[in-house]
Parts: C-alpha cells; structure tokens; sequence
C-alpha cells in the first residue's frame, strides 16, 4: 500500500513483488502534477527492469512523519536499502534528507519542483535542461559524492537557510503552491520591503568576522550550504557544497530603495557590492536574539533562538558521471 499524507493509519509503503536483498527507496511529493506522477512511475519501472526492487514512498508535509515513515522502512528492511531517488523539489529534497542524513544511503536526485535552488547551484541545471531518460540514468547510475550539510536547531538544510526577511517571504507563501512561483516569490518579497522592520541580531560563538556584525541592524541573514535560493537569486556567489564551512551573507538594513536595488542584483550576485551586505564563512554561530523568523530549503521553521552549524561531507549524492 501505498503511503499518503491524509491517510496517517498506515505506513505500508508500495513496493514491488521481488525479494531481492538491495532495495531502492522512491521518494516523491504526492502534491506533484500528473507528469511528475508519469516521472515516478517511470523511475520504478527502470528500477525493477534493472533487477532490484523499488519501495515507493510519498513525503508527507510534517517532517516528523517523513522520517517517522522512512525510519519505520529502514527497520523493516535492516541494511537492505542502499539507495534512494528523491523525485520533486526543494522541500520534497529537504523533507528526504531530514529523514535520510545518519543512514547509509546513496542519494540520486531528479529535481522536478518548481524552483529547484539547489539543482542550480550543484548540478549547474534545472529539470528541463535535460532528458528525463538522462535525468534518471544520473540518479540511478551518476557518480557519488559527499556534500557539506547545514544544520539549524534541530532540523538540516542541504542549500540555504535564512532569518529575516526571507523567512518573513516564507512565511507568507506558506500553503500557497500553483504556476508562476517567482512571480509569488517576487510579490511577497515586494511586500516584505515595504512593511518588514529592521531587526538587531545577537549573536555567540567562535567566527569574529561575523560576530563583529553582531547588534547591527540587519535586514536579512544567511547561511548557504549552495550559492542559489528564491527561485533563482543567487545570495551567496561563495557557497561551496564541498569545503566543510557555510557561507554567510549579513544584509545590514538601509533605506528602501537601495534595499530594492539591491533585491534586483541578488539575481546576477552582484549585491555583493554594496558596503551594507557582508560575506564569508564560518563553521557554527549561535542567534541568541529571540522571535525572529526561520526558513530553511524555503521551508517555515519557527522562530529564534537558533543555532546554525556546518556537517561536513554528511551526505552522499549522485551526480553527473565525469
């Protein structure tokens, strides 16, 4: 049986009638429009007709029954589910990392979201820039290599994380999916311009140049595990998946139109420039200022305190065969 969000009696997932002893976890947002339920469909079936057995499972909207229901198959198959293919987008991905990371599983992703940050910042491409039949042959077969994982509180991020303003658009277009999402990205963010207050941020830890930023009113604040978030804005040009430390941009507050202008250049990186935005890298910082919005992955997380560190090479992920 397959598993779905509005059915919480049962975590039986689907899977195939084979008894082989290496099984591949399908991971999918049940909310995806009917071509990406074709996608699923056709993933499976290039599975069984390579021999092994696929387990499908769909993503539920709460985190904790995401990993609630995966924990329950890695118990159900002890050491026997060696890989998984996340197929949706930025949340679905953040949803199977949270209930993957600690286990020993290969990781392909077929990136068929809408705003697919994280496919631009690691594979250099989004979902139409290439074949599914390619898509697929990389998640099945592509090389695999170890990536940074960020962590904030008590739940990991595999690209971006934010306090502030972002988190405040986040929070806004919460439940609100359909077509033209940087079109809605664009809009709340517009709105959060106009009304969202600068806030002062206390900050503790080891990373001086960051924490001489502390108490300075701040606009917005990131911590990138990858260069891209939004739909497309490229925040932090620096990120690196592979370097063992996060990047952080610091946007200190400023006056409405240069914060505008600046909005516009977070596309080609460029706000970089300006003297009110700061850069660089840092291994673990703690927000001590209490009340102030979280996202991370473009998903609502709460609000501060927060504490936000790196995990280097936490996880495996297939990409492009070199």
């Amino acid at each position: 049986m397959r598993v779905h969000p509005d059915e919480g009696n049962t975590l039986e997932p689907e899977r195939t009638n084979r008894s082989l002893s290496h099984r591949i976890l399908v991971l999918s947002n049940p909310q995806s429009r009917r071509y990406r339920a074709r996608l699923v469909d056709t993933v499976i079936a290039t599975i069984e007709a390579g021999g092994r057995e696929a387990i499908r499972l769909e993503t539920f909207a709460d985190v904790d029954r995401t990993v609630e229901a995966v924990e329950h198959l890695m118990q159900q198959y002890p050491s026997e589910i060696t890989d998984a293919v996340v197929i949706g987008g930025d949340g679905t991905l953040h949803l199977a990392v949270n209930a993957l990371v600690g286990h020993r599983v290969a990781i392909g992703y077929i990136p068929s979201g809408t705003g697919n940050d994280f496919s631009r910042g690691f594979f250099g491409k989004r979902y139409n820039d290439q074949s599914d039949a390619k898509w697929i042959a990389q998640a099945l077969h592509g090389e695999l290599v170890t990536i940074d994982l960020g962590q904030i509180n008590q739940r990991y991020f595999v690209n971006v994380a934010g306090i502030g303003f972002d988190a405040r658009v986040v929070q806004q277009l919460r439940g609100k999916k359909g077509w033209f999402p940087s079109v809605r990205y664009v809009g709340a963010a517009l709105r959060s311009l106009l009304f969202e207050k600068a806030n002062t941020i206390e900050l503790a830890g080891s990373s001086q140049k960051l924490l001489a930023l502390s108490r300075r009113p701040c606009f917005m604040l990131n911590f990138a595990n990858g260069p891209y978030f939004g739909n497309g804005m490229q925040i932090a040009p620096h990120a690196n998946f592979h370097d063992g430390s996060l990047a952080y941009c610091y946007i200190e507050n400023a006056g409405f139109w240069k914060k505008l202008l600046a909005f516009k250049r977070l596309y080609q990186g460029r706000h970089i420039d300006f003297r009110e935005v700061h850069c660089g890298q840092f291994h673990a910082v703690q927000v001590v200022t209490p009340g102030l919005p979280i996202e991370a992955d473009g998903e609502w997380l709460g609000e501060t305190p927060a504490f936000v560190r790196t995990l280097p090479a936490a996880l495996s992920i297939r990409r492009a065969s070199a």
